[in-house]
C-alpha cells in the first residue's frame, strides 16, 4: 500500500545541505541557494501548489521592506549632507537623481521634507553665488514631485522655499525678456495675498456646547473632553498657517530686496522702479517690520532714480534708453499737426498748418 508514495524527503534534505556547502565554497551567499532550490523542486513536482506560493510570498515581502527601508535610509543621510554648504552642490545633485528614479512616494515625503528643511536653514543660504544654479535645479524638481509626495502643510512650506531658490534667483539674468518675467512672477504672489494677520492670535477659552438629551455626566465630560481638543487642535492648524504666509511675505521682501541690489545694469532699471512702486503700493500686505524694510529700500530705489533723472554723476550716461527718450519728447516743439519734432521738417508742413489754423 506504500507503493504509490514519493520516495522520502531525507535525500532532498541531504542534497540541499550539499548544495549549500558547494556555494560557499564557491563564495556565493547560501541565501541565495535556497530559493533556487526550492524553485527547482516545485518544477519537478516535490512541493505543492500552497508551498510554493507561501515561498514566494517570504521571499517578495522582505525585498519591499528592504527597498522602502533603503531609500529612506538614503535621504537621511543625503539631509546631513545639505546642512554642510561645501557639500550642497554634489548631495543635491544626488537628491536629483533620486526623485527623477521615482524612488521617492508618500511613503519618503517626511524624509525628502528633511532633506529640502535642512538645505533651506536658512533659506537665504539659496542666495550665494556659488550654488544659485544648483537651488534653481532642484527646486524645479521637487515642484514637480510635491504634488504628489507633500501633504498640504508640507506644501505649504515648500511654496516659500521656492520663492528663494527659483524665484528670487531668476532675478540673476542677462536676459531683459527673462528678467521682466521673473519680476512678474514675484508680483503675481504678492498681488494673490491677502492683507497681514498677526499670528499671535489671543488664547481665548473654548466655548463649549451643552451635552444632548439623554447622556450620562461621564459620557457628557468626555464629549466636552474631545470638543476641547478638536478646538485647540483646529486653532493651532490656523496659527501654523498664518505663521507660513507670513513667512512668504517675508520671502517676498528678500527678492525685492535682491531685485534692488540688481540697479547698477542700466537696461533693467525701469523694471526695477516699477516693481519698487508695485511694493510700495501694496506695503499694507505685509507687517510692520516688513513694511519698514519695503519703504527703506523704496525711498533708496527712487533716490537713484532722481539722481539720474537729473543727470547727477555722469548727465544722461546714468538714464536708460527709455527715459533719455521720455526726456527728448519732453523737451521737444509739437508741431500744429500733432507731431513731435516740428522743428526738424524743412518741407513747410509745420508752418503752413499754423497760418491755416490762424
Amino acid at each position: 500500500m506504500y507503493d504509490d508514495l514519493p520516495p522520502p524527503t531525507a535525500p532532498t534534505t541531504v542534497s540541499r545541505d550539499e548544495e549549500n556547502e558547494e556555494n560557499e565554497e564557491n563564495g556565493r551567499d547560501a541565501k541565495r541557494a535556497r530559493p533556487s532550490t526550492a524553485a527547482n523542486e516545485g518544477a519537478s513536482g516535490d512541493v505543492d501548489e500552497k508551498v510554493r506560493d507561501d515561498g514566494a510570498v517570504a521571499v517578495q515581502t522582505p525585498a519591499v521592506t528592504t527597498t522602502t527601508t533603503t531609500t529612506n535610509d538614503a535621504l537621511r543621510r543625503i539631509a546631513q549632507h545639505l546642512l554642510k554648504p561645501e557639500k550642497f552642490v554634489k548631495a543635491s545633485g544626488v537628491l536629483r537623481k533620486l526623485l527623477l528614479s521615482d524612488a521617492c512616494g508618500r511613503s519618503e515625503s517626511k524624509a525628502l521634507f528633511e532633506c529640502l528643511e535642512n538645505a533651506m536653514s536658512p533659506p537665504t543660504r539659496a542666495f550665494r553665488r556659488e550654488t544659485r544654479i544648483d537651488y534653481e535645479d532642484l527646486f524645479e524638481v521637487v515642484a514637480a514631485f510635491a504634488p504628489l509626495v507633500f501633504n498640504v502643510k508640507q506644501k505649504r512650506k515648500v511654496e516659500v522655499w521656492q520663492i528663494y531658490a527659483r524665484r528670487a534667483n531668476a532675478l540673476h539674468t542677462d536676459d531683459s525678456f527673462q528678467f521682466s518675467k521673473a519680476v512678474k512672477a514675484i508680483q503675481d504672489v504678492l498681488e494673490e495675498m491677502g492683507p497681514y494677520v498677526d499670528a499671535t492670535l489671543p488664547d481665548e477659552d473654548v466655548e463649549i456646547p451643552p451635552a444632548p438629551e439623554g447622556v450620562s455626566e461621564e459620557e457628557a465630560k468626555e464629549m466636552a473632553a474631545a470638543f476641547e481638543r478638536a478646538a485647540r487642535a483646529e486653532k493651532a492648524a490656523e496659527i501654523e498657517a498664518l505663521n507660513v504666509e507670513n513667512e512668504k511675505r517675508v520671502a517676498l521682501v528678500d527678492a525685492f530686496e535682491v531685485a534692488a541690489s540688481l540697479y547698477g545694469r542700466k537696461w533693467s532699471q525701469t523694471t526695477i522702479d516699477l516693481m519698487s512702486e508695485f511694493f510700495h503700493e501694496r506695503r499694507d500686505k505685509f507687517s510692520a517690520e516688513c513694511q519698514e524694510r519695503v519703504v527703506k529700500i523704496w525711498d533708496e530705489l527712487r533716490k537713484k532714480k532722481l539722481a539720474r533723472k537729473t543727470g547727477a554723476g555722469g548727465g544722461d550716461n546714468g538714464m536708460t534708453s527709455y527715459e533719455r527718450d521720455a526726456a527728448h519728447a519732453a523737451r521737444s516743439n509739437v508741431s500744429a499737426r500733432g507731431a513731435v519734432g516740428s522743428e526738424g521738417c524743412k518741407d513747410g508742413r509745420g508752418e503752413s498748418a499754423a497760418k491755416m489754423l490762424g
